[in-house]
C-alpha cells in the first residue's frame, strides 16, 4: 500500500447517510415501479423521500438484482460521507495500490481508493466485479458503522444461527453484532443464508435498520466534560483520521487531562505520525511558564505558532486546569484548519496552483499575504507567464523592485505570452530572474513545476538583494 498522511474530519454518528451508486442507482428519482414485491418496500421509499437513495428512472432500481464489491464499496463510502478532502498523498493514488484486481480507469476507483484510505474493512484480494454474499456485505457495513458511527462496544446476545457452519469465522462476530442491533433478521428456519448473493433491495433495507440503530443509540457528549486519556486519544484519532496505533505517547487510560498534557499529546502525535509540516516556532513569553513541566514546554510553543492554542487575556496558559470536550474539540479543530491551509506536497515536480505559487513567493520573499495584490482563480493551474507575472507585480507592489531599465529581448515565442504578462516577463529575464529556452522559446503556457518556481523564486531574491547593494 502507497504511503499517504491522513487527515480527515467524520461526522458519520449524527450524518444523513448519502447512497447514490455510480452507474447502477438503487432507486428512483420521483416514484418507484419495481418494488411492489419487495417485503422492505416502505423502508426503500422512505430511504428515497429522504433524499438518502435516488436514481435515474425506475428501471434501474432492479430490486432483486446481485449487488457487486464495487456497488457496495461505493455505497459504504457515499453512505459515511467519506472523502479525500484533507488527504495529502505522496503521489497520485491508483485503486491498484490498495486492490491488485482493480481497474484504474473504472467509474469505482475513487470509490476504492477512498474506502481504503479511510480504513474501510474490506478484503485486499476484493475482485469489484465480483457479487457480494450477504456475509460479507453484512461484515462490511457492521464494521463500518461502528468505525465510523462510533458506537459503544456490545456484549452480544449470542443467538443460535441453523447454519452458522456455513459462516466465514472471521464474519460471525460481525453477523451476530448485525443480529443484536437489529440490522439483520435470520429467516423462518433460522438460518441465514450467508454465501447467498446479496440484492440491491436486502442491502438497502440493511442500510435502513442501521440507520434507525444508529439513531436510537447515539450518545450525546457533553461539552463540559471533563476528558480522560482515554478520551483524548479517541478525540484525536477521530478528528485527525489516524488510528490508535499512531499515539506514540504511554498515558494512563483513566487519568484526567490537563491543558498541557493533551496539547503535547496532540503535538507529538502530529510529529510522529508525519502530519505536521517543519516550522520555526518563534518563542512567546507565557507568564505562568514556570507551571509547565519542561517536557511539554516545546508542544504548547509549537501549538500557539500554529494557531492551535491561545493565551488568555492575562498571558496566562493554565496549564494544570483540565480540559473539557469542548476545548479539546476547538484545538483539534484548530490544528486541522492549520493543516488545511498548510500542506506539504513532496514531489518537486508536480505543478502547483494559484494559491500555493503565492504562498510560495510571500514564504520565499519574506512577505504577508496582503502583499499578493493580483486577483488569482486560487485553484488554477499556474503557468510560466502567469507565475513570472505573479512574482514580479508581486515585488513592484510591495516595493521590494525599483524602477529598473529593461532592454526587451527577442522572445521566439512572444506571440504565446498574453500582452499583460509580457512587461514582467521582459523585467524577469532583464534581472536573470528567469532564463529563455537555448532555442529562445520561453514556453510561457507550461504549467510550472514547484522545483522551477521554487528556483525562480530563490533567484527574485538574489535579484533584490543584488539591487539593495547596488543602490
Amino acid at each position: 500500500m502507497k504511503k499517504v498522511f491522513k487527515m480527515l474530519t467524520l461526522s458519520a454518528a449524527t450524518a444523513v447517510f448519502s447512497l447514490t451508486l455510480v452507474g447502477q442507482s438503487f432507486a428512483a428519482s420521483s416514484s418507484f415501479t419495481d418494488l411492489d414485491k419487495v417485503a422492505a418496500k416502505d423502508k426503500i421509499i422512505s430511504l428515497q423521500q429522504s433524499g438518502i437513495v435516488s436514481g435515474i428512472t425506475t428501471d434501474l432500481f432492479a430490486p432483486q438484482a446481485a449487488m457487486s464489491e464495487a456497488q457496495g464499496v461505493q455505497l459504504l463510502v457515499n453512505a459515511f460521507k467519506l472523502n479525500l478532502d484533507l488527504v495529502r498523498f505522496v503521489k497520485e493514488p491508483k485503486a491498484t495500490d490498495y486492490f491488485v484486481k482493480a481497474n484504474n480507469d473504472s467509474w469505482y476507483a475513487n470509490a476504492l481508493i477512498t474506502a481504503a484510505v479511510n480504513n474501510v474493512d474490506l478484503p485486499k484480494d476484493l475482485d469489484p466485479n465480483a457479487t457480494l454474499t450477504r456475509e460479507q456485505f453484512t461484515h462490511q457495513l457492521i464494521r463500518a458503522i461502528e468505525t465510523f458511527g462510533k458506537l459503544p462496544l456490545i456484549n452480544p446476545v449470542v443467538v443460535d444461527i441453523k447454519d452458522n457452519d456455513q459462516i466465514n469465522v472471521e464474519y460471525s462476530g460481525s453477523i451476530q453484532r448485525a443480529i443484536n442491533y437489529g440490522v439483520i433478521k435470520l429467516g423462518a428456519d433460522g438460518k441465514m443464508n450467508p454465501k447467498a448473493e446479496i440484492t440491491r433491495a436486502d442491502a438497502a433495507e440493511e442500510i435502513f435498520n442501521a440507520i434507525e440503530y444508529l439513531k436510537a443509540h447515539q450518545a450525546p457528549s457533553d461539552p463540559t466534560e471533563v476528558l480522560t486519556a482515554t478520551d483524548s486519544v479517541k478525540l484525536i484519532t477521530e478528528t485527525l483520521g489516524l488510528v490508535d496505533s499512531d499515539i506514540k505517547i504511554k498515558i494512563d487510560p483513566n487519568a484526567k487531562v490537563t491543558r498541557e498534557s493533551f496539547t503535547n499529546l496532540l503535538v507529538q502525535t502530529l510529529q510522529t505520525s508525519g502530519k505536521l509540516p517543519m516550522i520555526k516556532v518563534v518563542p512567546v513569553d507565557i507568564k505562568d511558564n514556570d507551571q509547565i513541566d519542561i517536557l511539554n514546554s516545546g508542544s504548547i510553543q509549537t501549538a500557539i505558532a500554529i494557531g492551535a492554542v491561545q493565551l488568555n487575556a492575562d498571558g496566562k496558559f493554565d496549564p494544570k486546569a483540565e480540559i473539557t470536550r469542548a476545548d479539546a474539540t476547538q484545538i483539534a479543530n484548530n490544528v486541522v484548519d492549520y493543516l488545511k491551509s498548510h500542506q506539504v506536497h513532496s514531489d518537486p515536480g508536480a505543478t502547483i496552483s494559484a494559491t500555493e505559487g503565492a504562498k510560495l513567493i510571500t514564504e520565499t520573499l519574506a512577505l504577508v499575504g496582503a502583499d499578493i495584490n493580483i486577483k488569482i482563480d486560487p485553484n488554477a493551474k499556474v503557468t510560466r507567464e502567469s507565475f513570472t507575472n505573479l512574482l514580479v507585480q508581486t515585488l513592484q507592489t510591495s516595493g521590494k523592485l525599483p524602477m529598473v531599465k529593461v532592454v526587451p529581448v527577442d522572445i521566439k515565442d512572444n506571440d504565446q505570452i498574453d500582452i499583460l504578462n509580457s512587461g514582467a516577463i521582459q523585467t524577469a529575464i532583464a534581472l536573470d530572474i528567469v532564463e529563455l529556452n537555448a532555442d529562445g522559446t520561453f514556453n510561457p503556457k507550461a504549467e510550472i513545476s514547484r522545483v522551477d518556481a521554487t528556483q525562480i523564486t530563490t533567484k527574485a531574491v538574489e535579484a533584490v538583494n543584488r539591487l539593495a547593494t547596488n543602490k
